[in-house]
C-alpha cells in the first residue's frame, strides 16, 4: 500500500533530496524572510534535505506573530484568515512584490502533489507549520500534532477562494491511505498507522459550525468509508474516542452504503449505545437502512445492555421492525425498573394503537393538473429586444456623461465602469434569431439554446424578470439549464418569487422530469427539506399528496435531525405527517416516542399528526400512568388538546394517586377544559393542604431573589375571609414550575377565586417585582471600582494595540486613563447583574391584573431593554393572556410593527389564537376591544362627585377637556366638599388621570392602525363600522376626521364623511349606507383627480383637519415589472439628517448585520406581509453622523405562502405605494442630487 501511495510522487525521493527544492516549496515558505533573510532558506533546506532541524526551534518562538497570519494561521480549520495592514507592509518590505496570498496560493499548489514535493518533504513541512503554529484545531495528545496541522492546512488551502488554478484537485489526491503513508515515514509504528489516520479523519472541533466539514471528497468520501470497512476491528476501537460530531459525521458517511453498513456492524452497535444522543440516533437511523432481521441482530442485544436513558431511539426502531416487539416484550420479561417500564410502555403504545386500526386504509390523494406548455410568441421576443436597447441606451449614456472613462477623482466608480464597459462589448451582438432562439427554447419548443453571451444576458434577473408571459414552467427550464451537470447548484431561490411555488410538489416533480430530470426527488427533497425561505413557501399542505406516495423519503426525513437555518427535516416531516389523512402504521413508534417524550421541540406536532388516529385517547391515557412526572403531564394537556369528555375516568384516577404538584396542576386544567367541576377541588382547605405540601419542596433556585413574604395580603371571592399566605405563596412556586407566563387554565382558576381587587394587587406587585429584578444594573460604587481596577489596563491594552496596528487602534490609544475610566464606568452601568427570564412562569399572575397598567409596563420595559428579546416575548405573552382591551390593543400593536421580529412574530401568532377562539379575525378583535377612556355612548366622560357631576370632553386636539357642574372649564377636579362622597370623589381623580393617559394612547393607536387599514385596503361591513367605528365613543371622533368610501374598488363606490351622526357627500348631501355595502378609507389615488379636488374643498369649507393625509398623494410611474423605486437615488445628505426623516414618518432603522451595519429604514404592514424599506448608503451602530446618500424603495414580502424577498410594486396595494413614495421623497429631501454620491459616501 505504500508503495501505491509513493507512485503518486513522479518526483525522485534520492533525487529531490541532492538536487534542488521545487520552486512551490520555496515559494511557499518565502513569507519567514520577515523575520530574517536567512530563515526561510534555512526552513527550506529543512524540509527539502532534513538539514539544520534546530529551525524548528527557532520557529516554536514567533508562535502567535506576524509569521503564523502571514502563513494564514496553518493549524485552524476555519476557512478565513486575515492579516493586518502593518504585516502586509512588512512583507512588502522583505520580499517585494510577495503577498500573503500569494504564500496560500503556492502551498495549495503544493499539496496537489506533482513533482514539487515527496513524502519526506511533506512530513517535515507539516513539523515547519506546527512549529510556526500557535493554536491546532482537533489537536489530539495521543497523534503527531503536525500531522494535524498539515490535513488542516491542505484541507484548508483546497477550500480558498485564493488557492491556486491546480489547488482543487488537492482534496482528491489526499486519500487515507496517503495519511497512513505520511505518519509512517513520520515516526508513527505501521500497526499504529491506521488507528491515528482514523481520528485524523473524524476528529473535529469542539464548536460546532461550517468547519466540522472541512475535508476533501476523498478524505470523507468512498475512500475514507473503504479505509474503515477495511480496518474495521481498529475502527471500533479507536473512533469511539473521537468527538461527538465527528462520530455522528462518521455515521452519516456509512449510512447511504448498505454494504458498509452491514459490514461494520460491530462499530455501529456501539455507537448506538454512545453517550450522545445525536451519535445513538444518527446510528440507529443507519441500521434502519439494513434488512428487518439484520436490525434485529444488531440492536436486541442493547435492550439489556444499555443504561435505560439511552435506550429510547433503540426501543422506537425496533418497535417499527417486523418481530421487534416480540424482543422488547422479551426483554421485558427479564427486566426490572425503569429498563421494564420503557419496554412495557413502548409495547402497550403499540398495542393501543394497532387495536384500534386493524387495518391499514389507503392514502387517497386529490388530483392535480401538470403545469400548461406556454409557447412564447413574438410579443416575448419584442419586449426582450426592447430590454436589451434599453440597456445599451443606459450604458451608453453613462460612458457619455464619464468622459475620463473612471480615471481620477470624477465620481465614476471602477466597478460601474467595467460593468458598462462589459454591456457595449456583449449587448450590440444579441441578434433576433438570439431572442427567438431563447423563446423557442423556454417555450420547450427547441432543446437548442442561444449562444454563451447571449444566454447569461437574458437569463440575467434584472432582464428576465421583466418579460412578458414568463411562466413557472419556463423559469424551471431556465433553471435547469444554469445547473446543468451541478445538481447542488438548482437555483430553487431564483424562482422564490410571488406564489410562482405555492403549488403541489406533484406539479413540480411532473414538471422536472418533462423538461429532463432525472434527479426530480432529490430536488424536491432539498426544495421542501433543506431551503430555509421553503419553510414559509413550500407548505405541508402542498407537500403531503407528494410525499403521500414516496414514504421512505418520508421515513428518512423523519429520523434525521441535522440543523438547516434553523429547522429540521424532522420538523418538515412532521408537518408532512399532520396533513395526512391517515398516520402509516410504520411511523407510530416514533410520533409515539416525539408526542410522550421529555422534549418539547417536536411534541405538540408529533400530537398533531397523530390526533386522527382512532386510538390517540387510548395512546395520552397510557401515558398517564407513565413513570416521569414529564410525560405525565404532557399526556394530560394532550387529552385536554384532544377534547374528549370520555377521558375523564383516566383523568380522575390519575389525579387520585398522582403526587407531583405540577401534574396535578395539568390533571385539574385538564379535567375543567373538558367541562368536568373542579370546584371540589379547589375548596380553601384543600388547596391549603396542597400548598403546604408543595411548599415542602424546594422552590426554584432561580427565584431565590424573590421574598415570598411580602405578597399582599388577598381574600376569597366566596365569603370575603382572607386566603391564608402560604397558599399565595404556592401558586407563585408553581407558576415559575409551571414555566408558562400565559397563566392560563389552573393559575387563571386559581385567581379567579379571589376577590377582583386582590387577584388585581397581586398581578402588580408580583410584575413590578419581577421587572425590578430583571432589569437591576450595579451599583454606583460597584461600577467605580470595576473602573478604577480596569482603567490602566485598557489603557496599556490599546497603546499596544496602536503600535501594531495604529490604522485601527489610533483613536483608543488616544485617550488617557481617566477617559478609560469613564468608558469603563459608564459600560458597566448599562449591564444587567439580575435576570429573572427563567423566572418567567410568575409572569402567569398578571392575568387578572388591570390590563392597562400591564400594558404600560410592557411599553415601558420593551423601549428601555431592548436587548431582552426572551424577556419581552414572556411579557407579550402575559398580554395576550390577560385579555383585557388596554392588553390586547398592546399586543395587536406589537402584532403589527415591533423592531425585533421574532417578537412581532409570537405577538402575530397569540392574537391569531385569541381572535380565533373568539370567533373573530385579527382585525375584528381590534375593533372590539379598543378602550373607551371612561367615556360613555354620548361622547362624555361623567365623574360623579356625589353631590355633582364633573364632564370630560374630547378636544379637536383629541385632549380631554374637564367642566365643572356649572359648565367652567378646569383643569382638575376639586377637593370633596363636606356633602361629597369621599369614596365616589377618590375614584373620579382615579377615573380621570386614567382617562387622560388612555385617551392619548388610544388616539395614538388607533390612528397608526385607522393609517395602515387605508395603506392596505382594509374594508368593513358597513355593519361593523357603524356599530365599533362610528359608534364608539373615541374611534367616531377619529372616523369624522376622515373620508370613507362605499363599496371601494366597485362602480357603486361613493365617497362619504361622517359628521354629527350624518354621512355627508361632497356637495353635503345626505349619504345612507346600503345594508349590505362595504366601507373602507378613501384616498387621492382611488378617487381621482376630481373627486379628490372636491373633497380638498369640502374639507376646507368644514374647517376639518384630516386624522393624516389622503388627497394629496400620487403613485410613482413605475416600469412593468419593477421590484424597487429609485428615482431619487444619490440624493445626497448625511446620515443623522435620513434618520431623522425617516423615524418622524414611523420607521425604524433595519436589522443589523456584521459589524453592526445597517443600510435601510424600515416600516412594516404586518396585515399585508410587507415591510416597506427605504434604503440609503448605509452607517454602523452606534451611529455616528457620516455622509450618506438615499438609493431606492423596495417592499419586501414576508408572509406564509407568497415567498420572501422584493415584491413586485405591480402586485402591492396601490396606496401603499403612493404613501411610501411619499415617505421616500420625503426622506431623500434632506439633501439634493449630486451626480458623485458614489465616491462622497463613507460607505
Amino acid at each position: 500500500m505504500l508503495e501505491k501511495v509513493k507512485g503518486l510522487f513522479r518526483r525522485d525521493e534520492e533525487q529531490a533530496g541532492g538536487g534542488r527544492p521545487s520552486a512551490r516549496l520555496v515559494d511557499a515558505l518565502k513569507v519567514l524572510a520577515v523575520e530574517s533573510p536567512g530563515l526561510a532558506d534555512r526552513a527550506v533546506a529543512y524540509v527539502h534535505r532534513g538539514e539544520g532541524p534546530e529551525v524548528l526551534l527557532e520557529l516554536e518562538a514567533l508562535r502567535g506573530g506576524d509569521v503564523e497570519a502571514l502563513l494564514g494561521r496553518p493549524g485552524q480549520s476555519g476557512i478565513y484568515s486575515w492579516t493586518t495592514p502593518a504585516q502586509d507592509e512588512r512583507l512588502k518590505a522583505a520580499v517585494p512584490g510577495w503577498t500573503s496570498a500569494k504564500a496560500v496560493t503556492a502551498r495549495s499548489n503544493l499539496y496537489t502533489l506533482s513533482d514539487s514535493v515527496t513524502i519526506p518533504e511533506l512530513v517535515r513541512l507539516g513539523r515547519v507549520l506546527s512549529a510556526v503554529s500557535s493554536e491546532v484545531d482537533r489537536e489530539r495528545p495521543t497523534d503527531p500534532r503536525w500531522l494535524t496541522v498539515l490535513v488542516n492546512d491542505m484541507s484548508r488551502r483546497a477550500n480558498d477562494r485564493r488557492k491556486g488554478k491546480n489547488g482543487k484537485q488537492a482534496p482528491d489526491r489526499w486519500t487515507p491511505d496517503l495519511l497512513v503513508a505520511l505518519a509512517v515515514e513520520g515516526g508513527v509504528p505501521e500497526a499504529d498507522a491506521p488507528a491515528v489516520v482514523l481520528r485524523e479523519l473524524f476528529e473535529r472541533p469542539t464548536s460546532s459550525g461550517w468547519a466540522s466539514r472541512h475535508l476533501g471528497p476523498a478524505l470523507l468520501g468512498g475512500p475514507a468509508r473503504d479505509f474503515v470497512v477495511a480496518h474495521v476491528d481498529v475502527a471500533t476501537q479507536a473512533l469511539p474516542g473521537v468527538s461527538a460530531a465527528g462520530r455522528t459525521e462518521l455515521v452519516e458517511l456509512l449510512a447511504p452504503d448498505p454494504a458498509a453498513t452491514d459490514a461494520l456492524a460491530p462499530l455501529l452497535a456501539r455507537l448506538a449505545a454512545d453517550t450522545s444522543k445525536g451519535v445513538r440516533e444518527a446510528a440507529v437511523a443507519a441500521v434502519a437502512q439494513l434488512p428487518g432481521e439484520r436490525q434485529r441482530e444488531i440492536l436486541t442485544p442493547l435492550l439489556t445492555a444499555l443504561p435505560p436513558s439511552r435506550l429510547g431511539t433503540v426501543v422506537t426502531r425496533l418497535a417499527q421492525v417486523d418481530g421487534g416487539l416480540a424482543d422488547l416484550e422479551r426483554a421485558a420479561e427479564q427486566s426490572t425498573g425503569a429498563r421494564a417500564t420503557l419496554l412495557r410502555d413502548t409495547v402497550e403504545r403499540a398495542r393501543v394503537l394497532d387495536a384500534a386500526q386493524e387495518d391499514e386504509p389507503t392514502i387517497d390523494v386529490p388530483p392535480y393538473e401538470p403545469l400548461p406548455e406556454t409557447v412564447l410568441g413574438d410579443e416575448f421576443v419584442q419586449a426582450a429586444r426592447a430590454a436589451i436597447d434599453t440597456a445599451l441606451e443606459r450604458a451608453r449614456a453613462e460612458q457619455a456623461a464619464h468622459p475620463g472613462k473612471g480615471k481620477g477623482d470624477d465620481g465614476w466608480p471602477r466597478w460601474r465602469r467595467q460593468a458598462v464597459e462589459q454591456d457595449l462589448k456583449e449587448l450590440p451582438g444579441i441578434t433576433d434569431d438570439d431572442l427567438r432562439i431563447f423563446a423557442a427554447f423556454l417555450s420547450g419548443t427547441s432543446t437548442r439554446r442561444p449562444g454563451g453571451v447571449a444566454m447569461r444576458r437574458l437569463s440575467a434577473p434584472g432582464v428576465f424578470s421583466r418579460l412578458p408571459g414568463i411562466t413557472l414552467l419556463h423559469r424551471l427550464r431556465l433553471q435547469a439549464n444554469e445547473a446543468r451537470g451541478h445538481s447542488e447548484r438548482f437555483g430553487w431561490y431564483r424562482l422564490n418569487e410571488g406564489d410562482m411555488l405555492d403549488v403541489d410538489l406533484r406539479v413540480l416533480d411532473e414538471a422536472l422530469r418533462r423538461i429532463g430530470r432525472d434527479d426530480s426527488e432529490a430536488l424536491i427533497d432539498e426544495l421542501y427539506f433543506s431551503t430555509w425561505w421553503a419553510m414559509d413557501t413550500v407548505t405541508p399542505e402542498n407537500a403531503w399528496p407528494y410525499y403521500a406516495g414516496r414514504l421512505d423519503r418520508l421515513a428518512a426525513a423523519l429520523d434525521d435531525r441535522e440543523r438547516t437555518y434553523g429547522t429540521t427535516k424532522l420538523a418538515r416531516a412532521l408537518a408532512v405527517l399532520a396533513q395526512l389523512p391517515h398516520v402509516p402504521r410504520r411511523f407510530l413508534p416514533r410520533l409515539t416516542e416525539l408526542a410522550l417524550g421529555e422534549g418539547r421541540t417536536y411534541r405538540a406536532t408529533a400530537q398533531a399528526a397523530l390526533s386522527t388516529h382512532p386510538g390517540v385517547r387510548g395512546l395520552a391515557e397510557q401515558g398517564l400512568g407513565n413513570g416521569r412526572s414529564e410525560v405525565r403531564r404532557t399526556a394530560a394537556e394532550w387529552l385536554a388538546r384532544l377534547g374528549d369528555a370520555d377521558a375523564v375516568p383516566a383523568l380522575r384516577a390519575a389525579l387520585a394517586k398522582e403526587r407531583s404538584e405540577v401534574v396535578r396542576a395539568a390533571l385539574l386544567t385538564s379535567l375543567e377544559s373538558l367541562g368536568e367541576d373542579i370546584s371540589v377541588d379547589l375548596a380553601p382547605a384543600l388547596l391549603l393542604a396542597e400548598a403546604t405540601k408543595g411548599l415542602r419542596s424546594k422552590a426554584p433556585v432561580s427565584m431565590a431573589w424573590f421574598d415570598l413574604g411580602s405578597l399582599p395580603d388577598a381574600r376569597w371571592a366566596a365569603d370575603g375571609s382572607p386566603v391564608d399566605p402560604t397558599i399565595l405563596r404556592w401558586w407563585v412556586v408553581l407558576a415559575v414550575k409551571l414555566k408558562d407566563p400565559s397563566g392560563a387554565g389552573l393559575l387563571e382558576r386559581y385567581l379567579s377565586l379571589l376577590q377582583e381587587e386582590d387577584r388585581a394587587r397581586l398581578g402588580s406587585y408580583v410584575l413590578a417585582a419581577w421587572v425590578a429584578q430583571d432589569t437591576r444594573n450595579p451599583s454606583a460604587q460597584e461600577s467605580e471600582a470595576h473602573a478604577t481596577a480596569g482603567a490602566q489596563q485598557r489603557y496599556d491594552q490599546y497603546q499596544a494595540w496602536a503600535k501594531r496596528s495604529p490604522e485601527y487602534y489610533s483613536v483608543e490609544a488616544s485617550k488617557t486613563v481617566e477617559d478609560h475610566h469613564r468608558d469603563l464606568y459608564r459600560e458597566h452601568q448599562a449591564t444587567y447583574v439580575g435576570s429573572a427570564v427563567k423566572d418567567k412562569g410568575m409572569l402567569a399572575l398578571t392575568v387578572a391584573m388591570p390590563g392597562g397598567e400591564l400594558a404600560a409596563t410592557f411599553q415601558r420595559y420593551a423601549k428601555a431593554h431592548v436587548g431582552r428579546r426572551a424577556q419581552t416575548e414572556a411579557l407579550v405573552q402575559a398580554l395576550a393572556a390577560n385579555g383585557q382591551p388596554a392588553a390586547i390593543q398592546e399586543l395587536l400593536a406589537v402584532s403589527r410593527r415591533f423592531r425585533q421580529a421574532t417578537v412581532q412574530e409570537t405577538a402575530q401568532r397569540l392574537a391569531a389564537e385569541l381572535a380565533d377562539r373568539r370567533g373573530w379575525t385579527a382585525d375584528q378583535l381590534a375593533d372590539r376591544t379598543v378602550q373607551t377612556a371612561g367615556f360613555e355612548d354620548d361622547g362624555l366622560l361623567h365623574l360623579d362627585l356625589g353631590s355633582r357631576e364633573y364632564v370630560g370632553r374630547i378636544t379637536p386636539a383629541f385632549t380631554l377637556e374637564l367642566t365643572s357642574d356649572a359648565g367652567k372649564v378646569v383643569k382638575a377636579l376639586p377637593a370633596a366638599r363636606a356633602q361629597d362622597d369621599p369614596e365616589l370623589v377618590s375614584a373620579a381623580k382615579k377615573q380621570l388621570t386614567a382617562s387622560r393617559k388612555e385617551l392619548k394612547a388610544v388616539v395614538a393607536l388607533q390612528t397608526q392602525r385607522l393609517y395602515e387599514a387605508m395603506c392596505v385596503g382594509r374594508t368593513w361591513t358597513a355593519q361593523e363600522w357603524q356599530e365599533y367605528l362610528l359608534g364608539h365613543p373615541l374611534m367616531s371622533r377619529l372616523v369624522e376626521r376622515l373620508v370613507w368610501v362605499e363599496n371601494p374598488g366597485t362602480d357603486a363606490a361613493r365617497p362619504f364623511r361622517p359628521d354629527g351622526g350624518a354621512l355627508l357627500d361632497a356637495d353635503d348631501e345626505d349619504v345612507e349606507l346600503g345594508a349590505g355595502s362595504t366601507v373602507g378609507i378613501a384616498h387621492a389615488v382611488l378617487l381621482g383627480p376630481d373627486a379628490t379636488a372636491a373633497w380638498s374643498a369640502h374639507l376646507a369649507d368644514f374647517e376639518v383637519t384630516p386624522l393624516f393625509a389622503q388627497l394629496d398623494v400620487a403613485t410613482p410611474d413605475v416600469p412593468a415589472g419593477a421590484t424597487a423605486i429609485d428615482d431619487h437615488k444619490g440624493w445626497f445628505s448625511d446620515s443623522f439628517s435620513i434618520r431623522g426623516r425617516a423615524t418622524k414618518r414611523g420607521y425604524t432603522r433595519s436589522q443589523a448585520e456584521d459589524a453592526g451595519w445597517f443600510s435601510a429604514y424600515t416600516k412594516s404592514f404586518a396585515s399585508a406581509g410587507i415591510v416597506v424599506q427605504i434604503e440609503f448608503t448605509g452607517s454602523f451602530v452606534p451611529e455616528e453622523n457620516i455622509a450618506a446618500a438615499v438609493t431606492a424603495l423596495t417592499f419586501e414580502r414576508t408572509g406564509r405562502g407568497s415567498g420572501r424577498g422584493n415584491a413586485r410594486i405591480a402586485d402591492l396595494p396601490p396606496v401603499l405605494v403612493a404613501e411610501a413614495y411619499r415617505d421616500y421623497v420625503a426622506v431623500a429631501g434632506a439633501g439634493v442630487f449630486d451626480p458623485d454620491w458614489e465616491r462622497k459616501s463613507q460607505y
